[in-house]
């Protein structure tokens, strides 16, 4: 989906279709402002544990190029191609439900979005503005963390039908706010409860075996 000429995708879902909301675009810096509502943004990605934010988030965007929109928002696949370090949770909110289901191996570091972009190289500087953001896992609050990829880097493969329309050798830069689940969570189920105002609001029921 294009606004103007970038290339955004917000994790926000009407109709089957990524929808950019939240994020305006300006011909120069990237600045996203301050979320509010007790969040604090991180301004530059740095590893958290064992996990490097940054790079995660890179694999998180190759994970949506890897995959056709009607696989990537099947809760029943949400196994696909996923690392062997990091679960990386989808985006959006297919065909509007707010509530998804995914199985996640104990112990496994979660990336979730919260609001987040990525853009062609080249293309204008896009500011991303995000509202509140109240994200809970079984009632605790988490923090969201600022990551930043301003380095344009390759979708080295890309299918056809993935959910963001990449195709396979452009080169992206992303921005946005996510929760880092680490070191993972013990066997059981839990919710993660992501909410952003202005957007629909997500609740992830993780089911950890």
């Amino acid at each position: 989906m294009r606004v103007q000429t970038v290339r955004l995708a917000v994790v926000v879902l009407s109709a089957g279709v990524l929808a950019a909301t939240g994020c305006t675009t300006e011909s120069s810096g990237t600045a996203g402002r301050p979320p509010t509502g007790g969040a604090t943004a991180s301004p530059t990605a740095r590893p958290t544990g064992d996990v490097d934010l940054a790079a995660a988030v890179r694999r998180w965007w190759l994970r949506v190029a890897s995959i056709p929109a009607s696989r990537y928002f099947d809760s029943r696949r949400c196994g696909l191609n996923q690392p062997d370090t990091v679960w990386l949770l989808g985006g959006g909110t297919p065909r509007g439900r707010s509530e998804r289901t995914c199985a996640v191996p104990a112990g496994r570091p979660i990336l979730a979005p919260v609001v987040n972009y990525v853009m062609r190289a080249g293309d204008p500087r896009s500011t991303l503005s995000a509202g509140r953001m109240d994200v809970t896992l079984d009632g605790r609050p988490l923090t969201p963390a600022r990551v930043t990829n301003g380095r344009p880097y390759a979708i080295a493969s890309a299918v056809p039908g993935n959910p963001v329309d990449f195709k396979s050798g452009e080169r992206v830069a992303d921005d946005g706010w996510w929760v880092l689940i680490e070191p993972g969570l013990a066997p059981g189920r839990h919710r993660l409860d992501i909410r952003v105002s202005g957007m629909a609001s997500r609740l992830w029921t993780l089911i950890v075996s």
